[in-house]
């Protein structure tokens, strides 16, 4: 009878188990933070020294770094025990390529840029690109290079536009308006950096640090795009030397640049603009285009009064002419799967997602010149890999989450969000419809030096743009697990000029009407930069960030309702 009733004790015991639903983090923080604390700075550190170092190679898209950066997550989730979720053929059921989602990008290679300046009789022609084949060079002229443009010809005139900046205490672009100056149809001609003093502290800042103006490469083709004109092209004038310059030039032509989804796997709902060609120009080149000015001139009046010099360049007509090739490079995703506990909520899922490439090499840089991306977007990527070990030990433990998760680790973001945008647009893993969230982490291992709050915060960006449920589960998550953090919402807003809202890969989760949360930090010095180093992260800011997204992740994952839908979206 003993044997009996111990038998019938230990079945009741197995079936009490087998239904038991894992609580929630309101509902049970200490279970929570008991794997929460399995996050720790040893172990973020111990991935991200080896993922963010120069044998990675910068982790360019479609490059060996990228692949091997790739197989090497692959393999870090095969070793946790997850399941491959990818659709590429394995040799054999312990293969690492079965988390592998590959795809099809089109690489368009420069094969001519050319740029003809006529003033009155005098004509001038500055060639850049490559011979047939593709790929074998020739003597380039050394005074200009294409950063970016479509395929093309056109000829017009041009705009000296100053520094191109808008700012409160220094305003080109309000020049131009008081001057009738109309900058579409016109090649816009750019300085470099911004007004500085001898010593090269800025002049247009209250403490002579430099702007964004200088720091990030895009911001003044930013500003014009901003404001509606679209100019014929710009110009932009480089400080380098010549032989600098020609560095840049031969770089720009090997380095992955032009890349998109094949024309039939592009996104039709909402569209980038139309980027017309940037190029980059030297000195010499651009007092050709000026005729009865000079840079250096230009530049000294500008810097000695601080105000700016703006105007229509009479007799110059400036002449491009583009020309590209295509081929296809072959890329992957990676992505590994949880599956859920509950017999109905196991069909939905929760998508954690972190970019797993970066920008490759500067060939004029000092040293190794190789963009390690430690934080851009290392920090996210093993944030990923730690919060997927997290989950996986608590199902282990018999504490797996009700709905299934997706950890996905996209490529391409840096080449246009090119891996997200092929995941929810062509090859979804898992439906679309069952998606209840997409939690995506971008650059959280650092302090942004323009943030005032308290060094222990992070960014949320468009919580509450789809579903307030998702804003308001993630504060809660961050008040009663205990971690402090402030969650600030400087950038969360679609007018913020920055736009960080678009410019990483939530956006392809959020276009779908997805719920979504992007954790950030903001930047600094060193992004997109070579110093961008392991050992530039704050690995206990960065556990604390980790553990924020793991937190909001299990109660996602483990509550009854979905988050709601009622945000105003993308529209």
């Amino acid at each position: 009878m003993k044997h009996l009733l111990l038998t019938a004790t230990l079945l009741l015991g197995l079936a009490a188990s087998a239904f038991a639903q894992t609580p929630t983090v309101l509902d049970d923080p200490a279970l929570t933070q008991r794997y929460q604390a399995t996050i720790t700075p040893d172990e973020l550190a111990g991935h991200l020294y080896v993922y963010a170092s120069d044998y990675f190679e910068g982790r360019e898209t479609g490059t060996r770094g990228q692949h091997l950066a790739a197989l090497y997550l692959a393999g870090q989730h095969q070793t946790m025990g997850l399941m491959p979720k990818g659709t590429a053929e394995a040799t054999g059921p312990h293969d690492p390529r079965a988390f592998l989602q590959p795809f099809a990008l089109e690489r368009e290679a420069i094969r001519r840029a050319d740029l003809t300046v006529r003033r009155g009789s005098s004509v001038r022609i500055s060639e850049y690109g490559t011979s047939e084949p593709v790929g074998e060079w020739f003597a380039i002229s050394g005074d200009q290079y294409l950063a970016f443009g479509p395929e093309g010809e056109s000829e017009a005139g041009v705009v000296f536009g100053g520094y191109g900046i808008a700012s409160e205490t220094y305003d080109d672009y309000a020049a131009m308006d008081a001057a009738g100056i109309n900058l579409a149809g016109q090649w816009l001609l750019l300085l470099d950096d911004e007004p500085m003093d001898a010593s090269g502290q800025s002049l247009i800042t209250e403490d002579g640090t430099l702007s964004d103006y200088s720091r990030n490469g895009f911001q003044k083709i930013r500003t014009v795009l901003q404001r509606g004109s679209m100019p014929a092209g710009f110009l932009l004038v480089s400080n380098d030397d010549d032989e600098t310059l020609s560095m840049r030039a031969q770089g720009q032509l090997r380095r992955m640049g032009g890349l998109s989804l094949p024309s039939e796997e592009e996104d039709d709902g909402v569209q980038p603009r139309q980027i017309p060609p940037i190029y980059v120009i030297s000195a010499d080149l651009a007092n050709a285009i000026l005729g009865d000015h000079t840079v250096e001139d230009l530049q000294a009046t500008i810097n000695d009064s601080l105000t700016p010099e703006v105007f229509a360049i009479e007799g110059t007509q400036l002449g491009s002419r583009i020309e590209k090739a295509t081929e296809t490079v072959m890329v992957e995703n990676v992505a590994a799967f949880l599956e859920g506990s509950d017999p109905v909520l196991k069909d939905e899922v929760v998508v954690i997602s972190a970019h797993l490439d970066h920008i490759g090499t500067d060939p004029t840089a000092e040293d190794d010149g190789i963009s390690n991306g430690a934080d851009d977007d290392g920090s996210g990527t093993i944030a990923l890999l730690e919060i997927a070990e997290a989950f996986q030990q608590a199902k282990a433990d018999g504490h797996g989450p009700r709905r299934s998760i997706l950890f996905l680790h996209v490529t391409g973001e840096e080449k246009g969000l090119l891996g997200s945008a092929y995941y929810a647009d062509s090859e979804p893993l898992l439906p679309l419809a069952n998606t209840v969230a997409n939690l995506n982490i971008d650059m959280i291992g650092r302090h942004d030096p323009t943030y005032e709050g308290s060094d222990q915060y992070v960014d949320i960006i468009g919580a509450e743009l789809i579903s307030t449920d998702i804003d308001e589960i993630n504060t809660r998550v961050n008040d009663v697990t205990g971690l402090g953090l402030e969650l600030s919402k400087r950038y969360n807003s679609p007018d913020d000029p920055n736009q960080f809202f678009r410019r990483s890969d939530h956006w392809n989760f959020g276009k779908h009407d997805i719920p979504f949360i992007f954790y950030f930090n903001g930047t600094h010095e060193d992004y997109h930069g070579i110093d961008d180093e392991p050992e530039k992260i704050d690995y206990d800011l960065l556990a604390l960030r980790t553990r924020l997204v793991f937190g909001t992740a299990w109660q996602l994952a483990n509550q009854d309702a979905r988050p709601a839908v009622s945000g105003v979206g993308f529209n």
